[in-house]
């Protein structure tokens, strides 16, 4: 008679019943303090001085400029100008143009709080806008016109690597000559 797997199936629950037990007793005993004050104090255990006053947050750290290239193309709504943006590891700058008097160039970063990039020029033109699943939206404004657009990914640039999938976990054999006769139901 094989006692190996009613065994280790005792014992993998024995263990189980102890975790959620213990789990259940720190989950349900009352605090001492609030946590708040438990943190604030908590060096005061250890015997060291009060701490100092905290200084007022400071803003959060600015998020790196992305890497690498991408280029966008498109035209404005009403057909009018075309717009073209490339972005190179953070910098970007952006072609308006209808090929018959309207030409600028504007330049800019890409924005790190994940809102509007907005580019300039010296003579007051802008080009702002946002991108979404490989679409670029905004308005580009030339002088005293301004044009609403949307700018679509080229293929110039390499796309984002796709998301890899898990490859399925391999079907585990009982252990050899187990025959599951014992009426445990055998491979345990």
């Amino acid at each position: 008679m094989r006692l190996s797997g009613p065994v280790l199936t005792l014992a993998a629950v024995g263990a189980l019943a102890a975790g959620a037990g213990a789990a259940n007793v720190v989950l349900t005993a009352a605090p001492a303090a609030p946590a708040a004050v438990e943190q604030a104090t908590g060096a005061l255990s250890l015997g060291s001085p009060l701490p100092a006053a905290a200084a007022p947050a400071a803003a959060a750290p600015a998020t790196p400029a992305p890497s690498g290239k991408a280029e966008y193309a498109g035209r404005s709504s009403n057909g009018a100008v075309t717009v073209d943006l490339w972005v190179t590891d953070g910098a970007v700058k952006a072609y308006v143009c209808d090929n018959a008097g309207v030409e600028s160039w504007t330049r800019g970063t890409v924005a790190d709080d994940g809102g509007p990039t907005r580019l300039t020029n010296t003579a007051g033109d802008s080009v702002e806008y946002t991108v979404a699943d490989g679409v670029a939206t905004g308005t580009a404004r030339v002088g005293d016109r301004s044009w609403d657009f949307t700018a679509r990914r080229t293929g110039s640039a390499p796309a984002p690597a796709p998301v890899a999938t898990p490859a399925p976990a391999p079907a585990v054999a009982p252990p050899a000559g187990d025959t599951g006769g014992d009426g445990y139901g055998g491979g345990y």
